[in-house]
């Protein structure tokens, strides 16, 4: 009988393949509430929210802040192996699931308009949501025996692939805060 796979503070790890279907449900719920929420400002404005309106601005700042915790918690909890808050196995659920909540609450608040750098910037947020599925899939698909290789591999050069386009990301969206910031602010 094989054995299941223990992480360094002793705690089952996350086995590939085995309940990640729920986080997959957890998203959806979330999309489904925040969508819910999103058509309510809709129809009490009868209008689409402004990205630049106080609902507009509410979505995008929620999901940039999901979206920070996604890029960074999951990979901190990884990172500290003596950490007692939480196994990586749960801060991957968590990864996975503010990973798609957030950027759909970005795409919603863009309004519809995808027109020069926060256009630039919600593509490479398609990017990376796709990319990050793609690695969700490699993830539950890899074994953890050491006769894998080859797809260890395949898993190892998706990571070199995903976290730059996180980070170029991440560099677009701040210019475009501060960009928005400044031209919405200052030049008023």
């Amino acid at each position: 009988m094989a054995s299941r796979p223990v992480e360094a503070d002793g705690r089952d790890a996350p086995v590939p393949g085995r309940g990640h279907a729920r986080e997959l449900l957890y998203a959806l719920a979330a999309i489904v509430a925040v969508t819910a929420l999103y058509a309510a400002a809709a129809s009490q404005a009868g209008r689409l929210p402004a990205a630049s309106g106080l609902v507009g601005h509410g979505f995008g700042i929620a999901g940039s802040v999901l979206m920070l915790m996604t890029a960074t918690l999951y990979s901190l909890r990884k990172l500290r192996s003596d950490a007692r808050w939480g196994s990586t196995a749960a801060w991957l659920k968590f990864h996975m699931v503010t990973g798609l909540v957030g950027p759909y609450m970005v795409l919603l608040h863009t309004a519809g308009r995808f027109h020069g750098l926060a256009g630039l910037t919600m593509l490479l947020t398609v990017v990376v949501v796709a990319s990050g599925l793609t690695g969700r899939y490699l993830y539950t698909r890899v074994p953890r025996s050491p006769e894998t290789m080859p797809r260890r591999r395949a898993f190892a050069l998706w990571h070199l692939v995903h976290l730059p386009l996180t980070w170029a990301l991440f560099a677009a969206a701040t210019v475009h805060v501060v960009a928005a910031l400044y031209y919405a602010t200052l030049q008023r």
